[in-house]
């Protein structure tokens, strides 16, 4: 097969891959939704919401953002800028299809069910799919290395192939080792580590740095530096171990490979820094933003050589969701619009400019909000005022500019595409027609079933259902004081108030973001009646000693089971946990209007 890279003119494409705006569009359609998810996952912490399951929306949000919106967009930014034979064109264009079938089969599975039979089967069908476009592209990558960035572009898809293994890791681990053991938290980290630093931030640099090759810019990167960027990548994964298993050596390793990583991004910034001058408007904005997200993105992993830096990146939940978003706003999202702006690919008029700013202003609201609460957290002055209704405003902004960009995608016309050929004129104005109906029927659907989620009852919100009544887990749990060094507990005639104070600025700082006051469960239960479920024991070794407590305690394995989401040793004393355990003495008074019921 023979191939050639060349640079694809504003109004030309391969005519058997389909529609370049058809494909972008369904991308942005699929990031509508996510944010659209996403809003809906910030009121939680604003109202109560009746028959919705966070954790469901969560994975929904989740799934669309890195899938339908981030895989999709970066797939399509490679695809259109390469040059296939029609036979790998016609497959191409079949990839893209079941992509966007996938997508939308986890759509309308995952706020239904969550992780269940549907939904991992239209994941595992969109894994199948990324191997199939590798099969294609790498090929034609690998025929064409004299250019950075397509180098850079092969590298990405080897970590995104690499990334996957994590996903087919996780059968074998739990039919055998179970979902309580490490390695089944390190293979969901593989997957995600791989997908964010590798497949999406080095997929868009390459992208970047092969457009200005593409218009004649020279931008040399040897081949060692080139190695040395993927070796930073593979050894940053230390930390992601360190979120199940904490350990000396993963500490130390991060610490080396963290500092060869600003070494890594300090060569490719300062490649592409000039060439931000060769753009103009929004796409130069776009750029300049997206180049400053990787240097915070650098100079953040760097901090994490001092060990309890490292601790604190993934023990305050703020600061993981304004990592995340920072790599999948700042540095892909950002960076992909400035290259497709460039390439011609988005329309620009005062609607979309609009749209842009209002983009930017949303990722810079929320960035600030997130690391802003975060360290407040951690320096134990409490919340901002109102932080959950402001971070809820901001969040709305996503929506409202996604919102604008699709239109104004739907609004192009496919004759811009194909201006000498009716044909394919006629044809891409049904097929985009027929796009509008499928994102319509698939908001649709969605509505729907946000709004049946959980039949008439509110058991998936709320952490007092069945399973976690006393009477169940007492049973399960050979010994409701649990596993650990606290034996016994005096709780006194009535609750320390000073005690209790000091209890909830620890809770402030280091557990609402994953569980609230009231008993709908976040990401974790809700502390309300929790004194009526658990004895006092039980509680201060969960707190004091988590990991043993995970592994070992029947109660613990149960609640990580429902919640899907592992617990972290933030190495709580045992004096601080008195003080927790005391403010959740005093939420139940207040809001269960009983406390201490387990003990009794």
């Amino acid at each position: 097969m023979t191939t050639d890279l060349h640079s694809m003119s504003n109004t030309s494409q391969p005519v058997f891959i389909g529609n370049r705006t058809m494909w972008l569009t369904w991308a942005v359609g699929f990031f509508l939704i996510a944010s659209i998810l996403g809003v809906i996952m910030r009121s939680f912490h604003i109202w109560d919401v009746p028959g919705l399951d966070y954790r469901n929306i969560l994975h929904a949000h989740s799934h669309l953002a890195l899938l339908g919106w981030g895989y999709t967009v970066l797939l399509v930014g490679i695809v259109f800028s390469l040059n296939f034979q029609p036979k790998s064109q016609i497959a191409l264009k079949w990839l893209f299809g079941a992509s966007v079938f996938a997508n939308l089969g986890m759509l309308v599975s995952f706020p239904f069910q969550g992780y269940g039979p549907i939904s991992i089967g239209f994941s595992t069908l969109h894994v199948l799919i990324t191997y199939g476009f590798a099969w294609i592209i790498l090929p034609v990558l690998s025929q064409n290395r004299q250019k950075t960035g397509v180098r850079m572009i092969r590298m990405a898809m080897v970590f995104q192939l690499l990334s996957t293994l994590g996903l087919w890791a996780l059968g074998p681990i739990i039919s055998s080792l179970g979902r309580m053991h490490e390695l089944y938290f390190m293979s969901i980290q593989w997957f995600l580590h791989f997908q964010l630093n590798g497949w999406f931030v080095l997929g868009v640099l390459g992208l970047l740095i092969l457009h200005f090759e593409q218009k004649g810019v020279t931008l040399p990167l040897t081949r060692f530096k080139l190695g040395f960027a993927a070796l930073t990548v593979v050894l940053t994964y230390a930390l992601a171990v360190t979120w199940a298993e904490p350990s000396p050596w993963a500490f130390r390793v991060n610490s080396v490979a963290v500092v060869l990583q600003l070494i890594a991004y300090s060569w490719i910034f300062r490649l592409l820094l000039p060439c931000k001058n060769q753009l103009v408007g929004i796409s130069r904005l776009l750029l300049g933003l997206a180049l400053a997200s990787l240097v915070v993105k650098a100079l953040l992993q760097a901090l994490l050589v001092i060990p309890a830096v490292a601790v604190m990146s993934y023990t305050i939940r703020m600061y993981v969701i304004g990592f995340l978003h920072l790599v999948l706003l700042g540095v892909m999202t950002l960076g992909l619009s400035a290259f497709a702006l460039a390439k011609g690919w988005l329309p620009v008029s005062r609607l979309s400019l609009t749209g842009w700013y209002l983009l930017i202003a949303g990722f810079v609201l929320t960035e600030l909000l997130l690391f802003l609460q975060g360290t407040m957290i951690w320096a134990q002055h409490g919340f901002i005022p109102d932080y959950h209704l402001w971070l809820f405003l901001a969040s709305n902004l996503f929506p409202v500019s996604l919102g604008i960009h699709f239109y104004s995608l739907l609004r192009e016309k496919s004759t811009s595409e194909y201006p000498l050929n009716p044909i394919h004129t006629h044809s891409n104005r049904i097929k985009i027609h027929t796009m509008k109906k499928s994102l319509l029927w698939s908001a649709g659907i969605l509505g729907i079933l946000l709004t049946a989620c959980g039949g008439g009852t509110d058991q998936s919100a709320t952490s007092t259902d069945a399973s976690s009544e006393p009477v169940a887990t007492e049973a399960a749990a050979p010994d409701p004081k649990g596993i650990g060094e606290i034996k016994s507990v005096d709780l006194g005639t009535g609750v320390d108030a000073a005690l209790a104070e000091t209890g909830k600025a620890i809770v402030d700082m280091k557990c609402t973001a994953c569980h609230q006051l009231n008993d709908k469960r976040l990401v974790g239960p809700g502390f309300q009646g929790i004194t009526n479920r658990r004895r006092p024991e039980w509680i201060l070794n969960m707190i004091t000693n988590v990991d043993v407590m995970l592994e070992q305690d029947p109660t613990a394995q149960k609640l990580l089971e429902e919640c899907l989401t592992r617990m972290p040793n933030q190495n709580i004393t045992q004096a601080d946990a008195r003080g927790i355990l005391e403010f959740m003495r005093k939420n139940d008074e207040e809001k269960a209007g009983e406390r201490d019921a387990a003990s009794k």
